[in-house]
């Protein structure tokens, strides 16, 4: 069975979203993603880096002040997750599509590989 997935960071969830084996459509942690989609360990660790680039600008106190530091921060993590998004298309045998969003930069289904 191929699975159609979206890739869309969040702050303190996986940004994965797709139906998993028990029917449930819902967000699975990288770690989790490896194993249902079979990502090999350096697609892991390039995928940790990028989500851990995103949470590590969560601001607890405030969450809406969550933001990059600059424009340019935020438009080089966007470009990498979309590099990313295409390795998990091309790698992953068990893939069908992603829809890369970005954390909503990207509309729903307007950045499919």
């Amino acid at each position: 069975m191929l699975l159609a997935v979206a890739l869309h960071a969040g702050f303190q969830e996986g940004p994965f979203f797709y139906v998993a084996k028990k029917g449930e459509r819902t967000n699975h942690w990288i770690d989790e993603a490896a194993i249902d989609l079979q990502l090999s360990a350096e697609l892991v660790v390039a995928l940790t880096a990028w989500d851990d680039e995103y949470q590590s600008i969560y601001d607890r106190g405030y969450p809406p002040d969550s933001r990059f530091p600059t424009p340019e921060a935020e438009r080089a993590w966007i470009e990498k997750g979309k590099e990313l998004a295409a390795r998990v298309k091309t790698e992953s045998p068990v893939v069908s599509s992603v829809d890369y969003q970005a954390n909503g930069f990207y509309d729903k289904g307007t950045c499919v590989f």
